[in-house]
């Protein structure tokens, strides 16, 4: 028995000597050119003040990249700016799930009048996540904002009343 498990490993070894990333961890590749223009260009807008057209190029980045933290984050900021900050911490968490596996470098960030930075990404790839640091920031400060004032609770709302049965 003790036989068949050395040639099982120098078999494994042997494999990864002659494919070695097949066992390498993914690197991180750059972000897809339909996903980072929208994002840039609605940063640039989120800056100028136009929010809509700011959060229409972001939903356009996260039709073709769902989980880009990016998109996510400045959505976020958009909300929270709005004061649906629900929405926004819903926004920044999802960005932060994946958030350590895009390692696009930020260019600027930028205060929306709120307590958010949104971010710019460039085509750089770095050697961690910079985006991370960004949404727990962003994150921290939300909760920071709702323990000081907590949001009221939601209303119930009752089923609209139908036809009576006997």
């Amino acid at each position: 028995m003790g036989q068949i498990n050395k040639l099982a490993v120098a078999a494994l070894l042997g494999i990864h000597l002659l494919f070695p990333a097949a066992f390498a961890p993914a690197q991180p590749r750059p972000m897809a050119e339909d996903v980072f223009t929208p994002i840039a260009q609605g940063y640039d807008l989120m800056r100028e003040g136009n929010y809509e057209a700011a959060q229409y190029q972001f939903e356009t980045a996260l039709k073709r990249d769902r989980y880009n933290p990016f998109a996510l984050n400045n959505l976020a900021v958009l909300k929270e700016q709005q004061g649906k900050v629900q929405e926004a911490l819903a926004y920044l968490v999802d960005a932060q799930a994946n958030a350590r596996d895009y390692h696009d470098q930020v260019e600027q960030t930028c205060f929306a009048r709120g307590l958010c930075a949104g971010v710019k990404p460039v085509k750089i790839l770095g050697p961690t996540s910079t985006i991370a640091a960004v949404i727990a920031g962003n994150l921290q400060r939300l909760q920071d904002k709702l323990a000081k004032n907590p949001l009221p609770p939601e209303p119930a709302t009752s089923p609209a009343p139908g036809p009576l049965k006997r």
